[in-house]
């Protein structure tokens, strides 16, 4: 990472992130059987605008994240949320830089729901606050949302983010119009919900 002030000496992204139950890392071509599990689960996506994904689909995906880079602009980084305790990706993480000059950032979560109403969502995502504000420095994270997803809405809340607004009947899916919920923190408002660690 090249520092703010030029008389700082660069350094490393702040990667893997561990938690007490979770790693967040770097997508492998290891973890595509895992992916396939919970990603081709069409309840996974009932809120969602994309759907379910298939063998064909990942193997793709995880060729493209091959060659993705945090620093680039407008692009989408991923990370696999890694289940510690069975060395198992049960979720994943999308950060797509929001502006040419990286300051801002859009997270998106997907975590298997056999996984789900475990804390786990929450653990992953206040890891990559940290990581987005006291690891590379961001001023401005966002996320939203169907505002008929509850567990969505209340995952950002835990997290801190503040609710800036709703757009009302923004998008199609699935034949109706729905509500987007909005949400989003800065740096400033930002306060460390748990300890995390990149080793």
């Amino acid at each position: 990472m090249v520092p703010d002030n030029g008389n700082e000496i660069a350094r490393k992204i702040p990667l893997p992130i561990t938690t007490p139950r979770l790693v967040l890392r770097r997508l492998a071509a290891a973890d595509w059987k895992d992916l396939v599990e919970f990603l081709s689960d069409e309840e996974l996506f009932e809120y969602e605008e994309n759907g379910p994904v298939g063998e064909k689909e990942v193997l793709e995906w995880l060729d493209a994240d091959r060659h993705v880079k945090l620093t680039t602009s407008n692009t989408t980084f991923c990370l696999a949320i890694e289940l510690q305790s069975e060395g198992k990706v049960m979720g994943n993480i999308y950060l797509h830089s929001a502006d040419e000059f990286r300051w801002q950032a859009h997270v998106r979560i997907y975590v298997s729901r056999k996984c789900q109403r475990q804390g786990l969502a929450t653990e992953a995502l206040n890891a990559i606050l940290n990581f987005c504000f006291d690891g590379i420095g961001l001023h401005r994270v966002s996320a939203w949302c169907d505002s008929r997803n509850i567990a969505a809405c209340r995952l950002a809340q835990k997290a801190g983010m503040r609710r800036e607004g709703e757009q009302i009947r923004d998008r199609y899916i699935n034949g109706e119009w729905i509500n987007t919920a909005l949400y989003a923190l800065l740096n400033e408002e930002y306060s460390p919900v748990s300890a995390v660690s990149a080793q």
